[in-house]
């Protein structure tokens, strides 16, 4: 996925996290999420609805960032 990869990119540049183009609460920043931070997100987690979080004034983690939901590698 190309974003994972523009993610991962702004890491390597020293870029902050802070820095991701994408919307809060978006499949997209939470793929850049993923490159930035090299973990994997589990694709079947739901996605807060756009528009209930946007009314409420706030993202679903409280801190204007998407939350993540990190796959652990089985052992």
């Amino acid at each position: 996925m190309q974003v994972i990869k523009q993610g991962a990119r702004a890491r390597i540049l020293g870029r902050p996290r802070d820095a991701c183009p994408y919307p809060a609460d978006s499949r997209e920043r939470r793929a850049w999420f993923e490159g930035f931070d090299g973990s994997a997100w589990d694709h079947d987690a739901p996605l807060p609805d756009p528009d209930v979080t946007a009314s409420a004034g706030t993202s679903s983690a409280g801190n204007g960032r998407a939350a993540l939901h990190p796959v652990r590698a089985m052992p």
